[in-house]
C-alpha cells in the first residue's frame, strides 16, 4: 500500500493506494482508498467503481510486447528507431512545469497534485529527443502494483511531425516502465483508470483507445471516501460535491 498525506484549505486529508478493503483511519478530516480490488459496505464510507485496464506483468517480456495491439508494438518500436530516449529520471522539476503547461493549454479543470507530492511518492519516467524531454509519465508503486498517474508531453506546443514523436515516446515510456517494475517483482501494472461512456467526443474515449492498445484486462476496482470532519461533510453536501476518481492523463 502507499499512503499520501496532503492537506487542502485546512483540512488534513489522508489517502490510501491499493489496500484491499477501506478502513478506518483516525486523525484526519478525510480520508480516501483508491483502487480497491473489494466492494464492501462500510459504515460512513461513499463507494464508487473505479474501471481500468491491468496487465499481468507475471507473463514474460515477450507475451506482453505480443499481446498489445500490432499498431502500439509497431510506434514502440519506432519510436526506438527515433532515436526516442525514455529514462527513470528525477527531473520532477522540469516535469513538473511541462505538466502545468499541458494543463493550461487543454484548459482541464480539477485540483493539480503539489510539486511535493509529485516528487515525493511518484515515479517518473522521461522521454528525451535530442536531449530535449517531450513526454513524461508519473507512476505510483508498491511490492504489488504499479498505476500510471499522471503524463504530460510538448503535444500541444509543437507541429505535426513531432506531435507524432510525442504519441510515440508515450508509448515506449510505457513499455519501459512495465519492464522496469517486472525486473522488481511487481504483479500488476495498471492503466489508469478506464471510461466506460460511448461519447466518442469525451476526450476520456481517445485516451481508452491509447491504453486498449497495450492489451489489458478490464477490470473493476472501487474508490472509497469518508468525511470525518463535520465541517468538510456540511461544505460538501452544501455545494453538492461528489466523490471524483484522482488521476491526471494529460496525452
Amino acid at each position: 500500500m502507499i499512503e499520501l498525506d496532503r492537506r487542502r484549505f485546512i483540512f488534513k486529508i489522508k489517502e490510501i493506494w491499493f489496500s484491499d478493503y477501506p478502513y478506518d483511519i483516525k486523525g484526519h478530516d478525510i480520508v480516501r482508498f483508491h483502487a480497491c480490488k473489494n466492494e464492501v459496505n462500510m459504515d460512513g464510507f461513499e463507494c464508487i467503481e473505479s474501471p481500468t485496464l491491468l496487465i499481468d506483468l507475471t507473463q514474460d517480456l515477450d507475451t506482453i510486447f505480443k499481446n498489445m495491439n500490432k499498431t502500439c508494438r509497431n510506434l514502440i518500436n519506432r519510436a526506438m528507431r527515433e532515436g526516442i530516449l525514455v529514462t527513470l529520471s528525477q527531473n520532477y522539476e522540469e516535469f513538473y512545469k511541462m505538466f502545468d503547461r499541458f494543463r493550461n493549454k487543454k484548459v482541464l479543470s480539477g485540483m493539480i497534485e503539489k510539486f511535493e507530492i509529485i516528487k515525493k511518492y511518484g515515479t517518473l519516467f522521461v522521454g528525451e529527443f535530442e536531449k530535449e524531454m517531450i513526454a513524461g509519465g508519473l507512476f505510483l508503486e508498491d511490492q504489488q502494483a504499479i498505476r500510471y498517474w499522471y503524463s504530460a508531453s510538448k503535444r500541444l506546443e509543437t507541429d505535426k511531425n513531432k506531435q507524432n514523436l510525442i504519441g510515440n515516446a508515450n508509448r515506449l515510456i510505457l513499455w519501459e516502465a512495465m519492464k522496469y517494475a517486472k525486473e522488481k517483482g511487481i504483479k500488476e501494472f495498471d492503466l489508469g483508470g478506464y471510461y466506460k461512456g460511448e461519447d466518442k467526443n469525451d476526450p476520456r474515449y481517445t485516451i481508452n483507445i491509447f491504453k486498449q492498445g497495450f492489451g489489458g484486462k478490464l477490470v473493476t476496482y472501487y474508490t472509497y471516501e469518508k468525511d470525518y470532519s463535520r465541517l468538510h461533510h456540511f461544505i460538501r453536501n452544501l455545494y453538492g460535491l461528489k466523490l471524483v476518481r484522482m488521476g491526471g492523463l494529460l496525452r
